[in-house]
């Protein structure tokens, strides 16, 4: 979207917006990028404000994991990573991993204020008394000394409601328990595809620093399906960490999300050039290619 605006350009992008009004979409942003650049936050609340703004239902989940290891290790709690690298979190961290996500959230919705919004049009999780996200330990057998949890539920009709009046919707990643007091500190994707399939969205836009999913040649692959990212995983091409995320996106879509788009949060307009132009920005997973 650097290139100058034409008639083309305007019609499409008018066309692509008439699919999105009173459709919901999922925003993950990760701890990474928030830490990154200062200015990041401000660049993604100018987009969502603007689709917010036009009609769109927008709901932002953020990660904050740098943060949350910066503010352990001030406090001279240890912690480890277990074997898929998801962090143990202890009864004790996880008290540290509550207050940060909150801050962060906090940061999100100051982000949004001074890119026009109105406070009372935005529904945070910092603001509200009860966690949105039920969710369970990653340990069963020790359920209590871990405290990294995975999504099990989400109360939607709340977030739905926030949605109806024209609220930007903005989430941390943490969980609680069915006890209603026991918190789990979840994984921010897990998360952000666990509402975003409660809500069937029409979007989740995993907002990361990478362009998307590259072919041989390393160009950027627009759309994917099942069957090609099969082939794809099976020829070594996607590999790595891009493996789960691959697998998890479309896992998604075949649960009645409508599309899951990785892409680069630090393009100029990313958000808006992968969901308004017809090329998009980013890799965007679907059930099929037609």
């Amino acid at each position: 979207m650097s290139e100058p605006l034409t008639l083309g350009h305007i019609a499409e992008m008018m066309s692509e917006l008439r699919a999105y009004q009173h459709r919901t979409i999922v925003v993950k942003i990760g701890g990474n990028s928030i830490a990154e650049d200062d200015l990041f936050l401000s660049k993604i609340a100018r987009q969502v404000l603007f689709l917010n703004t036009n009609g769109v239902r927008v709901i932002v989940v953020h990660g904050g994991g740098p943060q949350i290891d910066t503010a352990l290790a001030d406090k001279n709690i240890e912690f480890v990573k277990g074997v898929d690298g998801r962090r143990i979190t202890s009864p004790k961290a996880i008290k540290i991993v509550a207050r940060v996500m909150k801050e962060i959230n906090r940061g999100v919705v100051e982000a949004l204020v001074e890119a026009g919004c109105k406070k009372e049009k935005i529904f945070a999780a910092c603001k509200q008394k009860h966690l949105l996200v039920q969710a369970e330990s990653l340990d069963p057998a020790n359920p209590l000394s871990n405290r990294t949890g995975f999504p099990t539920h989400v109360h939607a009709n709340l977030i739905e409601r926030a949605l109806r009046d024209g609220k930007i919707v903005v989430l941390h990643s943490m969980g609680i328990g069915a006890d209603g007091k026991t918190l789990y500190n979840t994984n921010a994707d897990d998360y952000a595809m666990s509402v975003a399939r409660a809500i069937k969205a029409k979007r989740l836009v995993l907002v990361t620093n990478v362009a998307g999913v590259l072919d041989r040649n390393h160009e950027r692959i627009p759309v994917i399906d099942p069957l090609t990212a099969m082939q794809l995983i099976e020829e070594g091409v996607i590999s790595g960490g891009m493996v789960p995320k691959v697998e998890s996106a479309l896992c998604v879509v075949k649960q009645g999300v409508g599309g899951v788009a990785i892409i680069d949060g630090f393009r100029p307009w990313a958000i808006l050039g992968e969901l308004l132009t017809h090329e998009g920005r980013g890799t965007l997973f679907r059930s099929r290619l037609s």
